[in-house]
């Protein structure tokens, strides 16, 4: 059942958490209720397969592409702030706007860069070319490229970052901001430019540590991430709370037969991070991972010929380092591959199922309201937005009475059990009878009811999960 918008409950960024009493349900008779699962994917704003750029005008149904939970968008300088001072945020804002007007609405990930290939042109605006910045001039003056030293080209990149920070920080649909602004496509690297040296021989540590400090004061409450190839700026980002992304997943001999990113490269840049950045292990706990695939599927079939162990080892190992997010680059996905996806859908990200609901079977007027819930994350991460569990009662006339949220929120509930409990005083005046008792899992804006590995989700986007008799006090 897609998720509807939910209509019963008017919520603000302010509302409060209730307070919980003391659990008190040790010695009263309980209904105990395990509400049944369901074993087909569900997707959820900010995690699981992403669309890249909009899918790159492609428009490819269900059975070609899975559904996604986040789309993740590249701009380049110039296409942000054509003039000085005059920023392009309605290309941006269109986005957060028609991504949240979905059946199933999408968080976005965003980066911003500075290159693209040598021949392309410049990506930075003219208008800050002409002030005279330092750089070099490659492909026979095709295209320019900045000193990241420079002062008056860091003052620029910092006024970006902040007008954009100061824009989008707060979005709670912003999934996460990959750290970019300095190398090809913001990747941390200008291996494509021959003119050029790599850039730790051209820069100090300190020096390309400061464009994450940018990201970092910019966007103090967005998630960030980075590219692994980063080196020790990589180090320095995790050190600070950053995740990390890789590109090229699924390459076991796209470029060569003796070398590959899966038996070569990976293991090699999370070794180097591990020893840099003690903290690395663990970052997945409170920052996300995301991936893009090398090449695309469709390659992978036709060209590079891998077979069905091969590509279940590549999600496999994408699950293991506790993935997110895989970007499949918006085309279209072999049918011979597509169950291979769809399982590792059922674990990417977080994956939420109420595995019991308990509360006493009947209660009086104006007492006290218990109910525990024992939910389990059957994915491989957290939620990196806090969601809370809220609790409602409805009777038979459909009169819904909340009974507020659980004070905890989501952020730290790893893959694993956890427990949610509410406490709740019934008003006098409520009406003696039958009542449902329903949950969801909402944002600290009230917002975006997640979708649970449970039947029993209404139209509103609730689910019903059990039943209580409340009683007459007289």
């Amino acid at each position: 059942m897609k998720k509807k918008r939910l209509s019963t409950l008017v919520l603000t960024c302010l509302v409060s958490g209730v307070s919980i009493a003391p659990f008190a349900m040790a010695n009263q008779d309980l209904n105990v209720q395990y509400p049944k699962e369901i074993d087909s994917i569900i997707v959820n704003p900010g995690v699981g397969i992403e669309a890249f750029h909009n899918g790159w005008g492609s428009q490819l149904t269900s059975e070609q592409y899975p559904e996604t939970g986040i789309d993740y968008y590249r701009f380049y300088w110039n296409e942000i702030e054509p003039q000085e001072g005059q920023f392009n945020f309605e290309m941006i804002d269109s986005l957060f706007k028609m991504n949240q007007s979905l059946p199933e609405p999408r968080h976005i990930a965003l980066r911003f860069m500075t290159m693209d290939e040598p021949y392309s042109g410049t990506k930075i605006p003219n208008w800050l070319v002409d002030k005279g910045i330092k750089g070099k001039w490659v492909s026979n003056g095709k295209t320019f490229v900045p000193d990241l030293d420079d002062p008056t080209y860091l003052h620029y990149v910092k006024t970006l970052l902040n007008a954009l920070g100061q824009r989008y920080d707060s979005n709670k649909h912003l999934a996460h901001v990959d750290i970019g602004m300095a190398g090809s496509w913001g990747e941390w690297h200008n291996s494509n430019f021959s003119e050029l040296p790599p850039l730790n021989e051209r820069y100090s540590d300190e020096q390309l540590n400061y464009i994450v400090d940018l990201h970092f004061q910019a966007f103090p409450k967005t998630q960030k991430i980075m590219l692994i190839n980063a080196g020790e700026p990589l180090a320095y980002a995790v050190g600070k709370g950053a995740g990390w992304r890789a590109d090229c997943l699924g390459d076991w001999h796209h470029f060569s037969n003796t070398w590959s990113h899966m038996d070569d490269d990976y293991p090699y840049r999370i070794g180097q991070a591990e020893r840099t950045a003690t903290n690395f292990d663990n970052a997945w706990k409170h920052a996300p991972v995301s991936f893009e695939i090398c090449g695309n599927m469709q390659g992978w079939l036709n060209d590079q010929k891998y077979t069905r162990e091969e590509v279940k080892a590549t999600f496999d190992w994408a699950l293991e380092n506790h993935a997110s997010s895989i970007n499949l680059k918006s085309l279209e996905v072999p049918a011979e591959y597509r169950d291979i996806v769809d399982n590792a859908m059922k674990k990417l990200g977080f994956r939420f199922r109420v595995n019991k609901i308990q509360h006493p079977y009947s209660i009086n007027q104006n007492e006290t309201l218990v109910i525990e819930s024992e939910f389990i994350n059957e994915g491989v991460s957290p939620t990196y937005q806090p969601y809370f569990v809220h609790y409602r009662l409805v009777s038979s006339k459909g009169v819904v009475i909340p009974l507020g949220k659980d004070s905890q929120n989501t952020e730290k509930w790893l893959p694993g059990t956890h427990v949610s409990k509410i406490s709740k005083l019934l008003p006098s005046e409520l009406q003696a009878g039958t009542y449902s008792i329903e949950i969801t899992l909402l944002n600290d804006c009230g917002e975006e009811g997640l979708t649970l590995a449970n039947e029993g989700q209404q139209q509103d986007g609730w689910y019903r999960l059990s039943e209580i008799e409340v009683r007459s006090a007289n």
